[in-house]
């Protein structure tokens, strides 16, 4: 698989969606000032290049057969809508929210996915009929694209937080011998690694919406479907892997619902990443802001480090992957509270 020719191709990609956006202004984030912590404009298209670098390989090697036509058409029709979000911004959260179930809903479907098997015995008890397992992985599925999107407020830290996910990804398949898991894992590491060089630190591109989602929804099938083939690899590794985007849409739906008696929807600028922003990273030490922006990505990428690191290590141990899902939870909402 030539691995280095998606990464060109991504940058290439990535390249020209920054060149469109400086002499067209096509995806400008202009339109999105209360979350902009920078001042230029600057284009929120870049999981276009990402997308297409990945299905590019994906339809030429007719090898790997889990993302078959079918759910390629499905995957575009998906990214085009939430893409009119990028360029026009007049998608409301509610329709963002619907295409995501309902897409997530299909591909939990095809793929015939479905978490049956928690080591939890009421829950092993109601997941053991099928339509509640359906509803319960469609809904774990719209979490985690949703989280995937409210880490998108930095330079490489949604993009960064998925190389390192398909980075473990890629490794454990290797050890529990699932190749097409593992090629597809580095497929797309390798496209969001040539938006990735681009976006971090100096941040010339964002991923937008349709760019987070996407990698929600793509890592988040990889690994359900690595932990449904394998025995070896439990369920819970999957959400330990990911306690960090689902953690953070869930807690900030708390906050916003019961503590500021907000809507759950409405964006702000509260989230734990902004808090750091505002009260840990001090810019006057730097010579230029962007690296201020990017050296919040690396406080929050190496607190999720704190999840991801011991997930991949202790892949096989329901208990211990739990433990690490409660740990990060108390971690992240003791720093919250404390700056908050």
């Amino acid at each position: 698989m030539p691995f280095f020719l998606i990464f060109l191709l991504s940058v290439f990609l990535t390249l020209t969606i920054i060149f469109l956006n400086k002499k067209l202004n096509i995806g400008s984030d202009s339109i999105y000032e209360l979350r902009k912590v920078h001042e230029n404009s600057t284009s929120r298209i870049g999981g276009v290049a990402i997308f297409v670098s990945f299905f590019s390989i994906i339809i030429l090697n007719r090898s790997l057969e889990i993302f078959d036509s079918y759910l390629f058409f499905i995957f575009l029709m998906f990214f085009l809508f939430v893409l009119i979000e990028d360029l026009k911004g007049v998608l409301k959260p509610s329709y963002r929210l619907s295409a995501i179930i309902i897409f997530s809903l299909i591909l939990v479907l095809e793929l015939n996915l479905s978490i049956t098997n928690l080591g939890i015995p009421v829950l092993d008890l109601i997941l053991d009929y099928p339509a509640l397992s359906i509803f319960f992985t469609t809904i774990s599925l719209s979490l985690l694209a949703n989280g995937f999107n409210l880490l998108d407020g930095f330079n490489g830290l949604t993009s960064g937080f998925t190389i390192i996910v398909l980075a473990i990804l890629t490794e454990t398949a290797n050890e529990v011998s699932e190749p097409e898991i593992s090629m597809l894992s580095s497929c797309l590491m390798m496209a969001v690694l040539g938006f990735f060089v681009l976006n971090f630190p100096f941040g010339k591109v964002f991923l937008g919406d349709s760019g987070a989602y996407f990698l929600g929804l793509t890592s988040g099938i990889l690994a359900l479907i690595l932990a449904e083939r394998s025995e070896n690899i439990s369920y819970w590794f999957v959400l330990a892997l990911f306690i960090y985007p689902v953690y953070e849409l869930i807690f900030s739906m708390i906050r916003r619902g019961l503590y500021e008696k907000s809507k759950a929807s409405q964006a702000d600028g509260l989230h734990l990443h902004h808090l750091i922003y505002k009260k840990m990273v001090n810019c006057s030490y730097f010579p230029r802001k962007e690296f201020c922006n990017s050296t919040t990505s690396i406080i929050m990428l190496s607190m999720a480090s704190s999840s991801l690191l011991p997930a991949y290590i202790w892949a096989d141990s329901p208990v211990t992957l739990f433990s690490i899902c409660i740990i990060f939870m108390a971690i992240y909402t003791s720093i919250f509270l404390k700056l908050r």
